[in-house]
């Protein structure tokens, strides 16, 4: 008669489950409210005109198609087509919204890597408040469902590693991974390349463990040629997608002289030329300080995980005792091959090589893998501390500390993955009047660029909004450039920077609407107008 009543323990994890979802809502909404979806981005303006030219010519390889993928700009289309809203409109609300989905394979990824519901629910606690994390999955780009793809691909081959259900059901499982492998490789080649390239690196790390130590059994000896077959196969998926499937996908590639570049883009997943992102500290917030404030979830999670890698390779070495559990392997393996994929990312920014802020693009990915580890070791360690009388009167104390900091931790990445304002330098909203004054511009003046700000703030929002932001650039971006638009946030913004505007006293004011304001340098020779 209790056989259809459900015990206390998954009561306990739907209740986790639903509380993740309420804070992803929570963490979507209020990205999605922030600027009243005044605001725009690079990455979001050059998705929305992926998806337009979709819609317009109804194939997957318009004349500017997407280069690494067509899975997010078809997805997006269907989503136009099904909800009746505007493209516009779906990159603005539709693009942090829909990260929600995130939550549920993260927490099966985590619950396989794990072995437990509590140690599944406080990984996805800790990655849900990774700014490096959030910043792309809250735009309107692919990375909402690579990376959830990523982790249901995880949840997917672990959870057929190591099953021991019937031949029926283990092959649905691997069918489904490899399905999900190939809408992966659709939706961003390089990423999913650098996915697979990393799990190979694992099955080299587990391997050279069992050589090393002599725990060769047969159980684990099938684990790693399921796992082996797991990286081929889905290396042959991604080659055939790249270089015969989707002809675009393989230009930026071939482009690229230097066959260590090439291979650099295809397994780093480098989609840019060269910059150093880490000039950029300095500048892209207010002060170092609030820069560091930020950004101390990235750290936290970084300097702790490290330690306790480094802290388990030792003890189970020395003490010969390799966990017998496979996922706890497993999970230490792939720890230690995105680790390592991090840390190349890092040589190659230094190097200045090819890459263009390649290390956050890897974090993220890195941070999948330190998550679950952070959260293994913790579950772990309550367990051996749960009988003792001092942990015991002490439990709610830290219970309620955790709480709080891991609230502190979250508030702060919103912060930053948002670009608020009052810490970044890097804004990214704008105010109807700015529009009001371009739209004038593009009107009355149509035959010239208007220079429209310090930075690139308002052309990705107008490419997102309108689409014609060819007569619109930056104040410094060509210095032949006569008519500018100097607005109320332009001038804050320029304070912010202590930068000056580049007019001068005796330029002609040619439009006003209170707020926004379009000057014309008066011409210096006969020649100019």
């Amino acid at each position: 008669m209790s056989a259809g009543i459900p015990s206390r323990h998954d009561t306990r994890a739907t209740l986790e489950v639903v509380t993740l979802v309420t804070a992803a809502v929570l963490v979507a909404g209020y990205t999605a409210m922030r600027y009243g979806g005044l605001w725009g981005e690079a990455d979001t303006s050059v998705f929305t005109r992926a998806i337009r030219d979709v819609l317009e010519y109804s194939n997957l390889t318009p004349p500017r198609a997407y280069a690494n993928g067509y899975g997010f700009p078809a997805l997006a289309a269907f989503l136009v087509h099904a909800s009746g809203m505007t493209v516009a409109n779906l990159q603005i609300f539709g693009s942090s919204l829909l990260m929600i989905w995130i939550v549920f394979p993260a927490w099966l990824a985590y619950r396989e890597l794990t072995g437990s519901a509590r140690g599944a629910t406080l990984a996805t606690v800790l990655l849900l408040t990774q700014p490096e994390f959030l910043f792309p999955i809250l735009r309107g780009s692919h990375e909402k469902f690579t990376r959830g793809l990523m982790l249901l691909a995880l949840y997917l081959l672990v959870h057929s590693l190591l099953s021991r259900r019937q031949w029926r059901r283990l092959g649905a499982y691997i069918l489904a991974f490899y399905l999900v492998i190939y809408t992966l490789i659709t939706f961003n080649n390089l990423f999913a390349i650098s996915f697979i390239a990393a799990l190979g690196l694992a099955l080299v790390f587990n391997l050279a463990v069992r050589r090393l130590t002599g725990l060769e059994t047969g159980e684990t000896s099938a684990i790693r040629r399921r796992l082996f077959y797991a990286v081929a196969i889905s290396l042959v998926l991604a080659f055939f997608f790249t270089f015969y499937a989707y002809a675009p996908a393989r230009h930026g590639i071939l482009i690229v002289d230097s066959i260590i570049d090439r291979v650099a883009i295809l397994f780093l997943g480098v989609e840019d030329v060269a910059i150093n992102p880490y000039l950029t500290v300095t500048t892209a917030w207010v002060s170092t300080r609030f820069y560091l404030l930020v950004s101390i979830a990235n750290w936290v999670l970084l300097i702790s995980s490290l330690i306790i890698w480094l802290w388990q390779t030792v003890r189970w070495w020395r003490d010969r005792a390799w966990p017998e559990e496979p996922n706890a392997l497993l999970l230490w393996s792939f720890y230690g091959a995105f680790g390592f994929m991090g840390a190349a990312s890092i040589i190659v920014d230094v190097s200045g090589a090819i890459a263009s802020n390649l290390q956050h693009r890897v974090f993220p990915s890195f941070a999948m893998m330190a998550a679950p580890l952070i959260a293994d070791w913790l579950i772990r360690w309550r367990a051996g501390r749960s009988e003792a009388v001092a942990w015991n009167g002490a439990r709610k104390a830290i219970y309620t500390v955790s709480v709080l900091a891991i609230a502190f931790l979250g508030i702060i990445a919103v912060i930053k993955a948002t670009n608020e304002p009052a810490v970044s330098n890097n804004w990214i909203y704008y105010r109807p009047d700015e529009f009001t004054g371009l739209e004038w511009s593009r009107q009355f003046n149509p035959d010239s660029v208007i220079g429209a700000g310090f930075d690139w703030r308002l052309i990705p929002a107008v490419g997102i909004c309108c689409e014609w932001y060819d007569g619109v650039g930056t104040y410094y971006s060509a210095s032949v450039r006569r008519t500018y638009l100097v607005s109320d946030t332009e001038r804050a913004l320029g304070e912010r920077l202590h930068a000056p505007l580049p007019i001068s006293g005796d330029s002609l004011q040619i439009y006003d609407n209170g707020a926004t304001e379009i000057f014309r340098l008066r011409p210096k020779t006969p020649f100019q107008k």
